[in-house]
């Protein structure tokens, strides 16, 4: 038969070794915890930043396309401006020219009127 001291002995040894085991274990399974923690930390914080600058990016593309077209709209509005003084000033000269004609001609209307009627007066009133 075994020695009760003996029995007690290995009984201890394999309840510490046991408790090493369970210990080992533990701070294993909290290291891992730990790891994974941390390992998500930096997924989220990379996430964060790609996310930050996906924005940044999409705003600026954005920004850009905004003055892009406020500046051909600008550039349209000047050009139909121009095309408008240049029409105006082409019919304000056009209406001039042809006022200018059209009083030579009420000029030309009236000395002929007035040759003629003094043509005539010479004819029916002899001196």
């Amino acid at each position: 038969m075994a020695n009760p001291t003996t029995v007690t002995q290995t009984s201890t040894s394999v309840v510490d070794e046991a408790v090493r085991i369970a210990a080992d274990n533990s701070r294993r399974s909290t290291q891992s915890a730990q790891a994974a923690l941390q390992a998500g930390r930096k997924y989220f914080d990379h996430a964060s930043q790609v996310n930050r600058d996906l924005f940044a990016l999409y705003t600026a593309g954005l920004d850009a396309g905004l003055q892009t077209v406020i500046e051909v709209q600008n550039a349209a509005l000047t050009s139909g401006q121009t095309l408008l003084d240049t029409s105006a000033g082409l019919t304000r000269d056009a209406f001039r020219r042809w006022a200018d004609l059209a009083r030579q001609a009420q000029a030309t209307t009236v000395k002929t009127y007035q040759a003629n009627a003094k043509l005539l007066d010479g004819y029916t009133n002899p001196a």
